[in-house]
């Protein structure tokens, strides 16, 4: 997000507040180099980060915006969570078997994410949340939704 103080800390943003890949000694990717985490702190609601390498306000001034990266196959994941690259393709099945399409794009809303799906009917926007979503198989380029949506169904 910005600066924090004149010692090179970066006031982060942190995708998951678990912050499982934002761990002391772990390596991110800012702006393209590659960076060892010295500490990891939080501060008001936001997690502070310092890198090495980055010891003054000046060196992480340009930083602003920037995203903390990690290679996709050192992500740590929780159990049934999901890059949405992996959900971006997938074909949308519904309770009755019909394909509603393919996920065409991810909206994060702050709620939940909501899945764009394009198919036949036109659009259909899917609410990320069990009560809707019964199954995700990346494996078989899959999601299965069960009839608690009804958007986009011809019947409503």
């Amino acid at each position: 997000m910005r600066p924090h103080g004149n010692t090179g800390e970066l006031r982060v943003a942190p995708f998951n507040p678990e912050l499982p890949n934002l761990q002391a000694d772990g390596e991110v990717y800012l702006l393209g180099r590659k960076h060892r985490i010295e500490r990891v702190r939080w501060d008001r609601g936001r997690v502070l980060v310092r890198l090495e390498g980055l010891g003054t306000r000046g060196e992480v001034e340009d930083t602003r915006g920037a995203l903390l990266e990690v290679p996709e196959d050192e992500l740590m994941l929780e159990l049934d969570a999901y890059l949405v690259s992996d959900i971006v393709g997938l074909e949308v099945i519904g309770a009755d078997g019909r394909s509603l399409g393919h996920v065409s794009e991810v909206l994060s809303t702050g709620a939940n994410d909501v899945y764009v799906v394009e198919g036949p009917s036109g659009e259909t926007l899917v609410p990320a949340i069990a009560s809707v979503v019964e199954a995700i198989d990346v494996a078989e380029g899959v999601l299965h939704i069960t009839d608690a949506l009804l958007l986009g169904d011809e019947s409503s």
